[in-house]
C-alpha cells in the first residue's frame, strides 16, 4: 500500500472492499494527518483542540464523500480544498455567533493575541498574518508553511495559476506594508 499513489489509494477506498479499504484509508491518514492538523492549527487561530477536531471531521467527510473524488484528479488539492471549505464554514459560523455574543468576542480576542512562542512562524509576522482576511491568510499558510505549488493552490481555489500568483503578490505586499508601518510606530 505504501508504494501506491494517493489517487490509487482513493480508488481502493471508493471500491469499498473491507480489508483493502481500511488499509488504504489508514495510509492516506498517515500521509496527510500531520500536515492537515498543522494547516487547521494555523488557519483556526492556533487552537490545537479545534485543529484536532477538524482533522477528524475532515477524514469523516472523506469517507462520506469518497464518491465525489474523481481518480483522474489529484488527491492533495482535493483534500486541501475540503479543509479550506471547512475553515470557511467555521469562519461564517463564528461571524454569526459573534454578532450575538460579546462574551465570545472577548474570549476570541484573548486567543488571537496569546503570547505563546511559535517556532514555525515569527510572532510579529504571525500577528499580521492573523489580521488578513481568511482567503489571504489561507494563501500565505498554504504557500509558505505547507509549500504547496502555485498549480496545486490554483486547483484548491478553483482559479487560474496567474490569479494565485497575483493574489500572493498583493497579499505579500500588504504584509510588507503592515510590517513597515509597525517599524515607524515606536
Amino acid at each position: 500500500m505504501k508504494s501506491l499513489t494517493d489517487e490509487q489509494l482513493m480508488e481502493i477506498v471508493q471500491k469499498n472492499k473491507a480489508d483493502q479499504c481500511q488499509m488504504a484509508f489508514d495510509q492516506l491518514y498517515q500521509r496527510y494527518a500531520k500536515t492537515l492538523v498543522n494547516y487547521f492549527y494555523y488557519a483556526l487561530h492556533k487552537d490545537n483542540n479545534k485543529a484536532q477536531d477538524f482533522l477528524h471531521d475532515l477524514f469523516l467527510k472523506l469517507i462520506e464523500n469518497k464518491a465525489s473524488f474523481k481518480c483522474s484528479q489529484r488527491f492533495k488539492p482535493w483534500i486541501f480544498r475540503m479543509a479550506i471549505n471547512m475553515c470557511n464554514n467555521e469562519f461564517r459560523r463564528e461571524k454569526v455567533f459573534n454578532k450575538y455574543s460579546d462574551h465570545l468576542k472577548n474570549i476570541e480576542a484573548n486567543c488571537l493575541f496569546d503570547n505563546q512562542i511559535d517556532y514555525a512562524v515569527n510572532n510579529e509576522m504571525w500577528t499580521h498574518i492573523k489580521q488578513l482576511p481568511n482567503e489571504k491568510r489561507a494563501l500565505i499558510i498554504l504557500r509558505f508553511k505547507f509549500n504547496l505549488s502555485v498549480k496545486e493552490m490554483a486547483v484548491i481555489f478553483d482559479c487560474a495559476e496567474g490569479t494565485i500568483k497575483s493574489r500572493l503578490f498583493y497579499t505579500i505586499k500588504e504584509l510588507s506594508k503592515l510590517l513597515k508601518k509597525q517599524d515607524y510606530e515606536f
